[in-house]
């Protein structure tokens, strides 16, 4: 008799991570005008880069200010609007969240562009006193060559020790049980949205063209709170 014959299992997901996915439909004549005018602001003199180097290993890697979506152009507000628009339903969705409650919150955020070129990566890290951050994708650059993991966005395992002792009990888990990274290859268009704690990393680029992707980091507050107040969901 199998134990499932006399018993029912219960499987419980636990400290399961959401990592959000979606893309902008229509988005060629977009992402070619934000390519020209990063391109264009990059090559600038009078906007050189006045953000503070972070502490974040980067090769070949140009990063903007952190202020991106301040910027008046209307790309750049479209670009925005996608962007805080979908994470805002993200979080009601996963927080149960009533349109009521929700107007009550305000959403702020650091955003920039990278560009990354040939054999260029980004190290590990996460990014801190945020709640979610987000990477959307403007031009993934050359095909990656099947054999590499080239431009991936890699989401590093959370839990410390999960891979401590392997064997053929636990090496080939189901997700969301299974141990190791996981690999996204960034299209045109394409948005991930994931919580901030998440240790990621960009392997390197190998291609000629510039990959170029923007990321944002948001936290929340209720409206009319300082901006650096701690954040107190309402009961």
């Amino acid at each position: 008799m199998s134990p499932t014959e006399s018993s029912q299992l219960s499987v419980t997901s636990a400290f399961a991570t959401p990592i959000v996915e979606t893309a902008m439909l229509g988005c060629g004549d977009l992402n070619r005008s934000l390519s020209d005018l990063f391109l264009r602001w990059e090559s600038d003199t009078g906007r050189q880069r006045s953000s503070v180097p972070t502490g974040v290993l980067k090769v070949g890697v140009y990063e903007s200010p952190f202020d991106l979506f301040s910027n008046p152009e209307p790309e750049i507000q479209t670009l925005r609007q996608f962007c805080l628009n979908t994470l805002g339903y993200v979080i009601a969705q996963l927080n149960h969240y009533s349109d009521e409650e929700m107007a009550q919150f305000r959403i702020y955020e650091h955003s920039w562009y990278h560009l990354t070129r040939h054999a260029g990566f980004t190290a590990q890290h996460n990014h801190p006193m945020a709640s979610w951050s987000g990477v959307y994708c403007v031009d993934p650059g050359d095909d990656a060559r099947p054999d590499t993991n080239s431009g991936a966005l890699r989401f590093l395992d959370v839990r410390g020790s999960a891979g401590m002792y392997v064997d053929p009990g636990n090496a080939h888990l189901n997700r969301p049980f299974g141990l190791g990274a996981l690999a996204y290859f960034l299209t045109a268009g394409k948005l991930l949205l994931f919580p901030s704690h998440l240790a990621h990393e960009v392997a390197p680029y190998f291609g000629q063209r510039e990959r170029i992707t923007v990321a944002f980091n948001a936290w929340v507050r209720e409206a009319g709170a300082a901006k650096d107040a701690p954040f107190v969901r309402k009961r």
